[in-house]
């Protein structure tokens, strides 16, 4: 998740697919609207199940719920800080009834509980993380009142806060871009003038990433490592030449529904 720190990551949870998972909302960012594979899309979710396994995190698996489309995407519903949650309430509609699991889930381990109120809205998948700056995406599905009811949480835990408008083709901000550990931000080539990331340490290199590659941009950093999507031959190999240790994965499935890497997990200490 990208409200984690590269230390955070001990504990991860994840939902799998439901069969309903083919009706999931999308707004056909990197597809022409094919629906995705359900027995693919389960496959491709047990080896990122697999690989968090096989690099030591403790992984905390959820059962599907068929009456929720999206419901493996669960980074839009909590947003963790330092083993604090902020619980929002989510831009989509159809989507609330999936929140009640993840809190259930999360709520005994946390130090603090906090709730987004109404009118506010926000995703988890419009914030990212950046060393200890957080950059939160005014989006579809992410209004001024929920932002700023989530600035004032970080601004509480010491943490700095700005805000950046997502640009109407894609989804959330971390649909375009993503920080795989703390001196590096991912970016696509066409967002460099829309994307304005205030106050940015000038230890964080800013790497522009081509338009055709924009999906590949969406990455987790554990450790030394980073978890790319897998056919993203530009974003491989500049991580690569960065000494970092890459983990491909599939992910067709997943892009066919606007899902990136990021959107299928949520960590904390």
């Amino acid at each position: 998740m990208s409200t984690s720190s590269h230390s955070d990551k001990k504990n991860v949870i994840v939902r799998q697919p439901p069969r309903s998972f083919a009706d999931a909302l999308t707004t056909s960012q990197f597809t022409n609207g094919e629906k995705p594979d359900y027995n693919l899309a389960l496959k491709q979710h047990n080896e990122y199940v697999e690989t968090f396994e096989k690099l030591g995190l403790n992984v905390i698996l959820l059962e599907a719920e068929e009456e929720y489309p999206d419901c493996c995407f669960v980074e839009d519903q909590a947003l963790i800080v330092d083993n604090h949650v902020f619980f929002p309430i989510t831009g989509a509609p159809s989507r609330m009834g999936e929140q009640k699991t993840i809190i259930d889930t999360i709520t005994p381990h946390m130090k603090s509980i906090h709730w987004c109120q109404e009118p506010g809205r926000i995703d988890g998948g419009d914030v990212v993380r950046v060393g200890d700056i957080f950059y939160i995406g005014k989006s579809k599905r992410s209004n001024d009142e929920g932002i700023s009811q989530f600035q004032d949480f970080l601004f509480k835990l010491g943490f700095e806060s700005y805000v950046i408008n997502v640009p109407s083709y894609s989804l959330h901000l971390t649909t375009l871009c993503s920080a795989p550990n703390s001196n590096i931000l991912l970016i696509p080539e066409s967002t460099a003038n829309d994307l304005v990331f205030e106050n940015l340490p000038n230890s964080v290199e800013i790497i522009k990433i081509p338009d055709n590659e924009t999906y590949g941009c969406n990455t987790i950093g554990i450790g030394n490592k980073v978890i790319i999507s897998e056919g993203y031959s530009t974003v491989k190999n500049i991580l690569s030449k960065k000494g970092l240790e890459i983990i491909e994965l599939p992910m067709s499935e997943f892009r066919a529904v606007d899902g990136s890497l990021t959107c299928l997990s949520l960590f904390y200490q």
